[in-house]
């Protein structure tokens, strides 16, 4: 019953909220009071912006967006609507982004030229949903209205560049393309080029998992329009550059570079060490290729070294995680399918990277990490070594011109360039050095850093000297990584076992150098890493190689003789019966310690002679042993166990465990077990 003018009061609101519900963005009255006194002391847009970034990086944005909502009526907070907007856009909110610009605009609050740069941008940040093709290019073509007070601006154009490109809508983006002025505010510039070419190169690999492996020429000339198509655009770019409309820098001349290496025959690899010394005026190190004839013998060398992957061609595939160790690189030995017939290649096009001459107009760009790796790929799909290390020289020399300080990416691919000249020896001293000198604890060793230098090796494993080289580099990597990588192990096994006529000593040698690979092995993974976790694939792949490794020394006490000294041919059979029993547990399924991973089902009547055992566990690891430190190995867990079910069923399982106490008791007494816990 309402006996008070208070509950009378309340029920009426509770009425009218039900008849009249409030907006979303209604305050309450007593939250408006204190938004109230806190705008007083926020009359600078300035100190309101910043005010807004505090709340937004606590993650309290309904606060900060009834803040901005107040302040709307007294003082003009288009920066803060921003920073509201932006927020929601990286929080992936796309549609309360967009509702709150649509809610800016109703408060009499003017976006600006930035207000559209986030909505775009924050756009493109999430490609993969189906609205932000379509929306990004409603906000960019409704800012071409006449009553808009905001045109669009190269830094726009750009953006739903962006977003049609992470989308992969290529008709979208050639649309927003076909719309750009030749010269003037809104002209392209080098980013604009920059992601086209980028665009056009990912989307020539777009459908290559649909195809298959047996549409090999319809990949490839996919590519090859891909490459035409980036021909014709920087036939565009240089007279603009030449004029001084444009500058271009290392990312565009990367992009162009980038898509050049998707073609098939030499003349696109070729045509890379032109576009470098266009671009940046570095000098070719290798003779162009101009005849007809030379090109065409070339391509044929090179045709067979490419090869369909996901997102680069097959020589850059092998530095990835796995890194496959190829016997053969070079010429037909690779095995590939034969480049198809590619389409020809127009006149004007083919001069399009000539060098331009040096005019005051004219600035160059200056070459950096991105520019080297790409002159290496190029070097080795024409197969030319010695221009790769001379590009490499040029490049990296600190007092050359350039000084260009290598990251990990550029050393795996020099590596690769070593990998394929067979130079064990450069690939140990530049693994030395990248220990030793300054690069050391910046992360730049990885697995895959030895797995290339190893390959390097493994191809270089007739020489009398591999062995040595290899043994530098598996120090080295004892002394990186934190576990060893088993296939640098194994590939290191390929190197010490390789079918060469050499002196047994060698390779005794070598599995010296490999027995604390090996127990770092073992410890792997039997007790794991902080951090990692040991795949039963792991542990499969250190049973295989423990196994390899065995069969190796029986080859080297076989080959030796009697050549070995007794206490040396002891050594090497203690290792081996080690390694063999190691094996054998893993084969069994059992735990070093001595211990099964899963007991025996218990038999009936002996649930308690079991519990007996169970509880007896460690008591019967001190006792049934003579080591003084109380260990017990697998053997003597097993013989412990068979003896007391033996003893049960003859009923003689708890007179046993007394005569074994007593022994226990006056092992204890007489000092054996002195100092033991």
């Amino acid at each position: 019953m309402l006996d008070c003018q208070a509950c009378i009061s309340r029920y009426i609101r509770i009425i009218f909220a039900n008849v009249f519900p409030r907006p979303d963005h209604a305050v309450d009255f007593k939250k408006k009071k204190e938004l109230d006194r806190e705008i007083l002391y926020l009359q600078d847009p300035l100190k309101l912006a910043e005010n807004t970034i505090a709340l937004l990086r606590k993650d309290d944005n309904e606060k900060a967006l009834d803040l901005v909502r107040a302040a709307s009526k007294q003082i003009p907070c288009t920066v803060s609507w921003n920073h509201v907007v932006d927020y929601e856009m990286s929080k992936g909110r796309i549609q309360k982004a967009v509702k709150i610009y649509n809610e800016m605009k109703k408060r009499a609050q003017k976006p600006d030229a930035q207000t559209f740069t986030i909505i775009l941008r924050g756009l493109s940040w999430h490609p993969h949903l189906q609205e932000t093709v379509p929306l990004a290019l409603k906000i960019y073509h409704s800012m071409f209205a006449e009553n808009c007070p905001i045109k669009p601006n190269i830094i726009h154009t750009n953006a739903v560049l962006n977003v049609c490109a992470r989308a992969r809508d290529m008709d979208a983006l050639w649309g927003v393309a076909a719309r750009l002025p030749p010269k003037g505010q809104g002209a392209p510039n080098n980013l604009t080029f920059t992601m086209i070419l980028n665009a056009i190169r990912v989307s020539a690999f777009s459908n290559d998992k649909d195809l298959g492996d047996e549409a090999w020429e319809e990949q490839s000339l996919r590519r090859q329009r891909a490459v035409m198509r980036g021909r014709q655009i920087w036939e565009e770019i240089v007279p603009r550059w030449r004029a001084g409309d444009m500058w271009i820098d290392e990312e565009l001349m990367c992009a162009m570079g980038r898509l050049l290496l998707l073609g098939s025959v030499a003349r696109d690899y070729d045509d890379i060490l032109s576009l470098a010394e266009q671009v940046m005026s570095i000098p070719r190190r290798k003779r162009p290729l101009q005849e007809p004839r030379e090109v065409a013998d070339a391509g044929e060398q090179t045709a067979s070294a490419q090869k369909s992957s996901d997102d680069k061609d097959s020589v850059i595939r092998e530095g990835r995680q796995n890194d496959p160790m190829q016997e053969k690189m070079d010429g037909d030995d690779l095995g590939l399918p034969p480049s198809p017939q590619t389409p020809i290649l127009n006149p004007a096009l083919a001069n399009v990277f000539q060098l331009v001459s040096t005019a005051p107009k004219i600035s160059f760009a200056r070459p950096g990490r991105n520019t080297l790796s790409l002159l290496l790929d190029a070097c080795i799909n024409l197969r030319a070594i010695p221009s790769a290390q001379a590009y490499w020289g040029l490049l990296t020399d600190p007092s050359g011109p350039y000084n260009v300080i290598p990251d990990s990416e550029n050393y795996h691919s020099y590596l690769r360039v070593l990998r394929v000249q067979r130079n064990s020896k450069a690939a140990a001293g530049l693994i030395a050095d990248m220990y030793s000198g300054e690069l050391k604890g910046m992360g730049m060793l990885q697995p895959k850093t030895f797995r290339i230098a190893l390959s390097a090796c493994v191809r270089d494993r007739n020489s009398p000297h591999a062995m040595e080289h290899t043994i530098k580099i598996l120090n080295v990597m004892y002394k990186a990584l934190p576990e060893p990588d088993i296939k640098s192990l194994e590939m290191f096994l390929d190197v010490a076992a390789a079918p060469v006529k050499r002196d047994f000593r060698i390779t005794l040698e070598a599995l010296r150098a490999l027995e604390t690979g090996t127990r770092l092995l073992r410890n792997y993974v039997l007790f794991g890493a902080e951090g990692a976790i040991v795949t039963d694939e792991l542990k499969g792949a250190a049973t295989e190689f423990a196994k390899r490794l065995v069969g190796v020394y029986d080859s080297v006490l076989f080959f030796a003789g009697d050549r070995l000294e007794g206490g040396e041919r002891s050594g090497i059979m203690k290792q081996k019966a080690g390694l063999s029993a190691w094996v054998q547990r893993r084969m069994r399924g059992v735990k070093e310690g001595g211990r099964r991973e899963a007991r025996e089902p218990v038999k009936e009547g002996e649930e308690n002679l079991v519990r007996k055992i169970r509880e007896s566990e460690p008591l019967a690891l001190r006792t049934y042993s003579g080591d003084r430190h109380g260990r017990m190995g697998l053997k003597g867990a097993a013989g412990h166990t068979r003896m007391l079910r033996k003893g049960a069923r003859r009923g003689e399982g708890v007179g046993v465990w007394k005569r074994m106490k007593r022994a226990r008791v006056a092992r204890e007494r007489s000092g054996e077990f002195e100092g033991f816990e």
